[in-house]
């Protein structure tokens, strides 16, 4: 049993069951790549783009609002008992956070579910989520309120547990600077202001949708050279 912030109550069950692995071919077939995307979680292989709520900038109004209201209760400064108001202000900043937080939840357990059961192999970038959230990156807050890392998690036991595979392509394969047609290699597309991948191939597509296809083409490369 467990309590939140905001005063609701969790109660969780542990079990344990049999896992036997089964030896068999994947079906290549049936695979998908990942981009990631800080405005909008991802991009995959065929050019889709997961939809992208800011749950916590969609908040952030009402809950700034909510905090000054508690900053200027008797409580809110060090030392000072807190009183009866003060407590009831901090419930409800809790529960704002909270419903952000379910919000979220909801969104990427929906997307990881829906990628689970259409694909038999999800290939995705080995993205060190932690330093994509420090403020040096640039991107931060947008990094930790679209929750990828928390959608990895999702999507990697939901392929477990339906016995399909999740591939993590190396963080430093550089899916956005690689033509996926011709496999030119492209050193001014770090640049993340270019949007586009032109290539002299003929090759003329959105940078992330062109990564992803990259993704997935290394994803399978790895899988069939450990198969």
């Amino acid at each position: 049993m467990s309590q939140e912030s905001d005063g609701t109550y969790y109660a969780s069950v542990l079990f344990e069951y049999d896992d036997k692995a089964v030896s068999y071919v994947p079906d290549m077939e049936h695979a998908i790549g990942l981009d990631y995307a800080s405005d909008g979680l991802y991009v995959d292989s065929e050019g889709n783009r997961a939809t992208g709520h800011k749950y916590y900038r969609e908040s952030q109004r009402k809950l700034a609002k909510a905090q000054r209201k508690l900053s200027r209760m008797h409580g809110s400064k060090k030392g000072e008992a807190k009183s009866r108001n003060y407590l009831k202000q901090l419930h409800k900043v809790n529960k704002i956070h909270r419903h952000v937080s379910n919000q979220r939840s909801d969104n990427l357990h929906k997307l990881s579910a829906k990628i689970a059961n259409s694909y038999v192999i999800v290939c995705v970038e080995g993205l060190n989520m932690r330093a994509m959230s420090n403020k040096g990156f640039g991107n931060g807050k947008a990094t930790m309120d679209n929750g990828y890392g928390m959608f990895l998690d999702l999507l990697s036991y939901k392929l477990h547990d339906r016995g399909k595979i999740l591939v993590k392509v190396d963080r430093w394969f550089p899916s956005s600077q690689i033509c996926h047609c011709c496999g030119k290699r492209h050193p001014a597309m770090k640049d993340l202001a270019i949007r586009t991948m032109s290539c002299g191939c003929g090759l003329d597509m959105d940078r992330d949708h062109n990564a992803a296809i990259n993704i997935k083409n290394e994803g399978l490369r790895m899988l069939r050279t450990a198969v």
